[in-house]
């Protein structure tokens, strides 16, 4: 039965300290601060990480481990921010340029509206709720000028032409777009600029909806298990990480890894490792291993070769 009563900003202090967070005299209006204006049990999913580990079963000791400060926890929080800043970005380069891909080729070869095309694309596009229905949806009530041009002045089109299309359509639609193609060989030649086979690449674009979403809802991303594994290509399996189960590490380190991958064919010139690996450095108090990388990730391919600060 559920009795759990709120708490005032001044208990939620009082039992942190309780619970062994370290709070320093001049530290007391801030962390009300905080907790005012970001919220306790968001901010738990941040010192989560140094709390002691029940040893005896499942279930949260709700201890903190010795020496664990208000500053660590709030610069872990800081750092995330950051983070998935970064993260969006590249996450954002890719998500363009994959729909840019899909509308160029298909538009040269199906013309204006390939969508229409019952015979190249899969069944579960035209279902009930399905791609096709939320693409007509999107296009009646989109704001955007291109979407009320085409509107205005052809108002026969259920669906705009591709090129207006792939700016209304979500990532998760762009990828269901490309995924439903029935041609392996069409979703190779979409796919083809990035260097990997389709399968790989909609594998990993389909983990990177989830990642996306994360960054999309501010949620916490540092430390954090994907659900969704992606298929790690073959010819670059050196520079991942396992566990000891010889399967993908789901932390975000492969994430990172398999973006820069990405990117070389995107836009090569855009330092996103050599940002990564700046914000963990300037960001002393975090552990990368949280993140899933290894102990000696400085001397490991690809970052050995990235010139520091």
């Amino acid at each position: 039965m559920f009795n759990k009563m709120p708490l005032s900003i001044e208990s939620q202090v009082q039992l942190l300290k309780v619970r062994g967070l370290q709070v320093f005299p001049n530290e007391e209006e801030e962390i009300r601060i905080w907790l005012n204006n970001v919220h306790y049990y968001k901010l738990s999913g941040y010192w989560l990480a140094y709390e002691l580990k029940n040893q005896s079963g499942s279930g949260r000791l709700h201890k903190f481990k010795n020496g664990t400060t208000w500053k660590k926890v709030k610069h872990t929080y800081i750092f995330d921010q950051k983070f998935r800043r970064l993260m969006w970005t590249a996450i954002e380069k890719i998500e363009v340029s994959v729909k840019a891909h899909w509308c160029q080729y298909l538009s040269m070869n199906y013309g204006p509206f390939p969508q229409d095309n019952k015979n190249l694309f899969s069944t579960y596009i035209y279902k009930s709720h399905g791609s096709y229905s939320k693409l007509i949806t999107s296009y009646a009530k989109s704001n955007a000028l291109y979407a009320k041009h085409y509107r205005i002045h052809y108002p026969e089109l259920k669906t705009p032409p591709i090129w207006i299309a792939a700016l209304i359509i979500s990532f998760g639609e762009m990828v269901n777009w490309i995924k439903y193609i029935n041609s392996a060989k069409i979703r190779n030649e979409i796919l083809r600029p990035y260097g990997f086979d389709e399968r790989i690449m909609i594998s990993f674009l389909t983990h990177l909806i989830e990642v996306r979403n994360i960054c999309a809802h501010n949620e916490r991303l540092w430390n954090r298990q994907t659900n969704r594994e992606f298929i790690l290509p073959k010819r670059y399996m050196d520079i991942f990480v396992f566990n000891k189960s010889h399967k993908a590490n789901r932390r975000i380190y492969n994430t990172i890894i398999m973006i820069s991958e990405v990117l070389k064919s995107i836009d090569p010139k855009y330092p996103f490792l050599s940002l990564m690996k700046d914000l963990i450095k300037d960001n002393y108090l975090i552990n990368p291993c949280y993140m899933g990388f290894p102990p000696n990730w400085e001397s490991l391919s690809p970052w050995n070769t990235l010139s520091s600060k």
